[in-house]
């Protein structure tokens, strides 16, 4: 609880040096391995505890608190206290004071954060959100340009987020290979779907659906998938000043040869 609290200082202290909003998250790891025999206690313990981080002193409008939920985890693979009913709950009374995040590797196989994200918006102003990779959960890989990733940027665009409603954050990481590259990757795959999404025409669409023609909208929606949107990226490359597809990966291999590789 002192951390968290000192986590509230810090973050005031941020926003004000840097003039914008910092997003701080609440998340924490706890559980049991096997089936408990109270779930309720555990539950009343950390609510209690979120109420006496909150308790610090701070501006809304500067420090952003989040609460972060979990399905489960190595270690907790039977009960988590913090379940994504709970935090949900938890930012739904406390509206006031934080705001609710969701990590797309933190539900079930078969649930998408996509469609939770207009969910939510339909009831907080604000939410915030951490894309990355899951495979089978929570194993945080870079972040591919892959459906899920293209549709929660859709529901962003879609649903007004990019205006200060949703608050963006990429959450993974791969020991195993180069993490110039890995952040490189997941990042510019974020900004391709983001832009792919501003590059759909929804409301046209959203027009086809109110007005029931659902066959013209699957073949639309259809014919938007091959477009050439990879000409759309290289231009918004080249007007920012930053290598397009199949350039970059040559300097990173120059950085790790020249400088990371005489890293003791």
């Amino acid at each position: 609880m002192e951390h968290g609290k000192a986590c509230i200082r810090i973050s005031q202290y941020l926003a004000e040096e840097l003039g914008q909003p910092c997003t701080m998250n609440i998340w924490t790891g706890d559980g049991f391995k096997d089936v408990p025999a109270d779930r309720k206690g555990p539950r009343d313990r950390y609510k209690a505890s979120i109420d006496e981080i909150l308790s610090e002193p701070y501006d809304f409008k500067l420090v952003k608190p989040c609460i972060e939920s979990k399905v489960f985890g190595i270690g907790v693979e039977a009960y988590t206290v913090g379940s994504a009913e709970f935090a949900l709950s938890y930012a739904a009374f406390n509206r006031e004071k934080c705001i609710p995040l969701m990590d797309n590797g933190h539900y079930h196989p078969t649930e998408v954060v996509s469609d939770k994200i207009p969910a939510l918006l339909a009831f907080f102003p604000e939410i915030a959100l951490h894309i990355t990779r899951p495979i089978r959960w929570d194993s945080d890989h870079v972040v591919l340009f892959d459906d899920e990733t293209k549709e929660i940027c859709k529901e962003i665009v879609r649903c007004g987020g990019l205006d200060g409603r949703v608050n963006i954050a990429l959450d993974y990481f791969d020991a195993s290979i180069n993490r110039i590259s890995a952040w490189t990757v997941g990042f510019r795959n974020v900004e391709k779907a983001l832009l792919s999404a501003l590059c759909t025409p929804h409301t046209a669409l959203k027009e086809l659906q109110d007005t029931n023609q659902f066959t013209e909208l699957m073949v639309r929606q259809e014919e938007l998938k091959t477009l050439p949107f990879g000409e759309v990226w290289d231009e918004y490359c080249r007007r920012n000043g930053v290598p397009v597809d199949g350039a970059w990966f040559e300097e990173v291999k120059k950085y790790e040869q020249n400088v990371l590789s005489k890293r003791i």
